[in-house]
């Protein structure tokens, strides 16, 4: 006799384009396989498709912060998603962010519902992971730095980190997207991937200006490729047309968000990225120079594989801060050897499959699920399958 389903409630402020979004994706099309059966709560967004396409309900709660920080709205949140949990029978709910995870998991506390909350970075408030911390919740941490974040403020945590689905992201070659970009064959593709906001797109404006610098002075014919959106995709826009003014031609290209990165990643001889891009970036077979929010770390190499994760690829610790200059100096040693920098594309997938297989992130997720449900749980939920 099989066992019957785990339910579990995805929470998320919306189904925008981004690491947390894409991981929670990836985790959605896990689980079945697993014997759970993932739904949704949470704003809408450009992966409402990708999400429903996975076979997971989705139910439209309005959880942006703009309209959680308004405490009128606190108990008819609350309610609303209280009334999803009655109805999909939720057995765990799983939350990813704040204030929004606040709302579920004040919801899943009035039913007695266990809650697991993914701390996906070092840059949650310490007052709001208290408030989830007293709300009883189970703490995940995707990193080592977040693991001790959390740490130095009593808070416990397991460490599981971001999965990628190895069937999804895999080499593909790009030829008709580089003739839509009028990016000429034989010249070299940097691509970076990243919300355009905050540290990342400060990031974003020292790579133009350093690909600009090692193009007119190199004579290195370099194209960069900046795939994503955000509150300040203006501003990028605008120095890539006085970068592009300034030398006569179009060698930034801005695409904005997208939602199938594999041909972007196909793209590129270099990937620019941190976090999650990098993993999907190594599973595509490229090689990644990783900054990210907290600062610079470099080129991802196989002698430093595991430093690269303990910093998380710059998103959550960083060796220095980065500058035009010093990302100036590192394209010019990437592309010194384009040999050399396809190898460390072929070898950082082996890697990568190795370490970081949603399968196995899938697993040791439904493991703590069912540690949080009891014995009785355990029992039922012990193997994959339907009921």
């Amino acid at each position: 006799m099989m066992s019957s389903r785990l339910r579990v409630l995805q929470v998320m402020d919306s189904l925008a384009v981004g690491g947390t979004e894409t991981y929670v994706l990836s985790l959605i099309k896990t689980f079945p396989a697993l014997g759970i059966q993932p739904s949704y709560a949470g704003a809408g967004g450009v992966l409402y498709e990708a999400f429903a396409r996975a076979g997971c309900p989705i139910h439209y709660v309005d959880l942006t912060a703009e309209q959680l920080l308004a405490p009128q709205w606190k108990e008819d949140t609350e309610l609303a998603l209280l009334q999803v949990m009655r109805h999909r029978r939720i057995d765990l709910v799983h939350v990813h962010q704040t204030p929004s995870g606040l709302y579920a998991a004040a919801a899943a506390r009035r039913l007695g519902i266990p809650v697991v909350f993914t701390v996906h970075g070092a840059y949650y408030a310490p007052d709001q992971l208290r408030f989830m911390s007293d709300y009883g919740c189970a703490f995940v941490s995707v990193s080592v730095p977040v693991q001790t974040y959390l740490a130095r403020q009593g808070i416990p945590s397991a460490l599981i980190a971001n999965g990628v689905d190895f069937e999804q992201f895999h080499f593909a070659p790009s030829v008709e997207l580089r003739e839509s970009l009028g990016i000429p064959s034989h010249e070299p593709v940097i691509v970076y991937a990243s919300r355009l906001a905050w540290d990342k797109a400060a990031v974003c404006a020292m790579l133009i200006r350093a690909a600009r610098s090692v193009r007119m002075e190199d004579r290195l014919p370099l194209h960069v490729v900046v795939a994503g959106s955000g509150n300040q995709y203006g501003a990028i826009a605008e120095l890539a047309g006085t970068a592009n003014n300034d030398y006569g031609t179009t060698f930034v290209h801005m695409v904005g968000s997208q939602t199938h990165m594999r041909g972007y990643y196909g793209l590129g001889d270099l990937v620019v990225g941190t976090g999650r891009v990098a993993l999907e970036a190594m599973a595509c077979g490229k090689p990644v120079l990783a900054i990210g929010n907290h600062g610079y770390f470099g080129l991802v190499e196989k002698e430093s594989y595991e430093e690269a994760w303990g910093y998380y690829f710059g998103d959550h610790a960083s060796k220095q801060r980065p500058d035009e200059q010093l990302i100036a100096s590192a394209l010019r040693h990437a592309f010194a050897s384009p040999e050399r920098l396809a190898e460390l594309g072929r070898d950082a997938r082996g890697w990568a499959m190795s370490q970081f297989n949603i399968h196995d992130k899938a697993t040791a997720m439904k493991e703590l699920y069912v540690s949080l449900l009891g014995p009785a749980s355990a029992g039922r939920h012990n193997e994959g399958g339907v009921s």
